[in-house]
């Protein structure tokens, strides 16, 4: 693999300290990345010797492994110790929290971080008769001495899952404040305050209260930031656009501490996890400031100029510097679609069949969200036939299974063996006992097992809710029956779902392994031939239009449009766009320019 060095690069190779690296669409950010480790790595092992490294830190996984395999491409070798390829959460609870929790806590179980935070509110519900003698829903104490201003407890509006531990102590819910109108502020606290307490004594901690426990313990324990600091003196924080305020918070603190060589990189105009409490701004606030060194890669070696300009209108004028470095044009033009509603499965046919004309193997047809993608698809992601949840786990470990995904499909099968296996646990037992036989080979081979034989998706819904408890009872050697709860209708269950196959209803999309259709944070990161996005026809705030082809007039562009800025930066060589039939050519040509394709509806269904 050759690598085109340019000034940029060499600026980047070369920079050392505090370095912020604003790395623009295609610019080969993971590609300077693994060369740099390369350049440093020998250079750190005669410094530091044998047990220091350098440590890759990013968002996802997915991000991960494109690293390490970047890197195999360029040295012919595999990043390993003493280096480090690993995830921003991985690294804070491998390095930080786990390792270093018992200085926070005399008496503590062992902590384990939660897959899923709604888990904390099953805990606190309760049966219990009422004078009647009805058996009715209910909360374990003290949840009933904590008051909203209804009269009923805070946990019926603010439920332990959305509590969350900001940087300064303070408690928000979901990072908001809570509303003075619904909860005393005192009482929210104390709320708060019992919930966290209980949980960090149990060691029942979500991936937030790991980060809050790591910059606690940093800030009481500068020996933890000296130990760090000597294990890894260079830490490169990609996709950082994505970090959280805590998140960053941390690397600032290990930097205050002695960590003399730490980077942030990445593209504010890609982040799209705020759901996730990504803060792009913070990332724009290193970049902008006096206190690192400020770099950029604004050569594009993946689209020509035409796509550049397409997703640089939602860049301010000022800001529109990105120019093409890509090797190969092929002088397509943007090919825009006008659609009706009933019209889009057409135009998905003709992009396709363009596509395979001109050798375009690696396309997509990319939406806003899966919803969307359901619709278009004719299928109702709300259909839920069960009352049971544990039925909706079997079903998606079983799609993770028939996909390839076998470390996903034995997590989930190997906690349902667990519970299955082990009834009456509580919810703490269970968690202590789940985290014990995480590593048991044989349980995990026996999981694996499970999961094979789980029945086809391809069975109706009705069939499948007799074969599959069936099939558990007898795999697992259970003495007691198993009942799905298979409900007659309901308001997310259609009568006549019983007779569709599972898999109409329940699928999960992998970009690599599925039809075209999929959303656009799924092609994050990917570079494709060709995409096809399209926008939509209703102007909810969540949808994605055309009017938003534009730059946010009161500062930095809000998430919503940089799912756009995203999604058109993906491709090499084609970029195709499908509005709703009311805009207008001449208005699509006045945004867009005249350097376009479009093709009539008529057309296609005429052919």
């Amino acid at each position: 693999m050759k690598l085109d060095i340019t000034d940029e690069l060499q600026a980047y190779f070369d920079a050392k300290g505090k370095v912020v690296l604003n790395a623009c669409p295609g610019s080969g950010k993971t590609t300077a990345i693994a060369q740099k480790v390369i350049h440093l790595e020998d250079a750190y092992k005669s410094t530091y010797g044998n047990h220091s490294g350098i440590a890759c830190i990013s968002f996802t996984n997915a991000a991960k492994d494109e690293l390490n395999h970047t890197y195999n491409l360029l040295s012919g070798n595999t990043l390993q110790y003493p280096n480090l390829v690993s995830t921003i959460d991985s690294f804070i609870n491998t390095f930080i929290t786990l390792p270093f929790y018992y200085l926070l806590e005399r008496n503590f179980a062992r902590p384990q971080i939660l897959e899923n935070n709604a888990r904390l509110d099953t805990f606190w519900k309760t049966k219990y008769k009422n004078r009647s003698g009805k058996l009715v829903d209910g909360l374990k104490n003290p949840m009933n001495s904590f008051k909203a201003k209804t009269g009923r407890s805070i946990y019926y509006q603010y439920l332990p899952s959305s509590i969350r531990l900001e940087p300064d102590g303070s408690y928000t819910v979901n990072g908001n404040a809570p509303s003075e109108d619904k909860v005393d502020l005192d009482v929210f606290e104390k709320y708060c305050k019992y919930i966290k307490g209980w949980q960090f004594e149990k060691g029942l901690i979500t991936t937030n209260d790991s980060a809050f426990i790591a910059l606690r313990l940093l800030r009481n324990n500068q020996k933890i930031s000296k130990w760090l600091g000597q294990r890894f003196p260079h830490i490169i924080v990609d996709e950082a656009q994505d970090n959280s305020l805590m998140q960053h918070r941390i690397f600032e603190e290990l930097n205050n501490q002695g960590l003399v060589n730490i980077e942030f990189i990445g593209d504010p105009y890609q982040s799209l996890y705020e759901f996730r409490d990504a803060n792009p701004q913070l990332f724009l606030d290193k970049y902008e400031g006096d206190d690192y060194v400020s770099l950029d890669l604004s050569n594009n070696r993946r689209s020509p100029q035409r796509i550049i300009d397409c997703f640089s209108l939602l860049r301010s004028q000022d800001k529109r510097t990105i120019k093409t470095a890509c090797e190969t044009d092929l002088k397509e033009p943007i090919l825009i679609y006008r659609y009706k509603a009933d019209g889009r499965s057409d135009i998905i046919s003709h992009f396709e069949e363009y596509c395979i004309s001109k050798g375009f193997n690696k396309n997509k047809v990319v939406v806003r969200g899966n919803s969307i993608r359901n619709k278009m698809l004719g299928r109702d992601a709300q259909q839920r036939p069960w009352h049971n949840p544990l039925v909706y786990d079997l079903i998606t470990a079983k799609i993770e299974y028939d996909d390839k995904n076998l470390k996903d499909a034995i997590n989930i099968a190997r906690n349902i063996v667990i519970r299955l296996e082990n009834r009456g646990l509580s919810f703490v037992e269970f968690g202590h006992l789940r985290a014990e036989l995480k590593t048991d080979y044989q349980l995990n081979a026996r999981v694996i097992w499970f999961v094979e034989g789980l029945p086809e998706l391809s069975n109706t819904v009705e069939e499948w809710s007799k074969l599959c408890p069936a099939y558990i009872k007898k795999a697992l050697n259970l003495d007691y029956d198993l009942d799905f709860g298979l409900k007659k209708t309901s308001k997310y269950f259609a009568k006549a779902t019983r007779t569709n196959p599972v898999s109409m209803h329940f699928n999960r999309v992998d970009i690599d392994k599925t039809s075209s259709l999929t959303t656009i944070h799924q092609v994050k990161g990917k570079t494709l031939d060709a995409i096809l996005i399209f926008f939509d026809e209703n102007n909810h705030a969540s949808n994605i239009n055309f009017r938003d082809l534009e730059p946010d007039e009161d500062g930095f562009i809000k998430e919503k449009k940089r799912i756009i800025y995203v999604a058109m930066s993906r491709p090499k060589h084609l970029l195709a766009i499908a509005f709703p039939e009311k805009i207008t050519e001449a208005q699509i040509k006045e945004k867009l320019g005249s350097d376009i394709l479009v093709v009539v509806v008529s057309d296609i269904e005429k052919k």
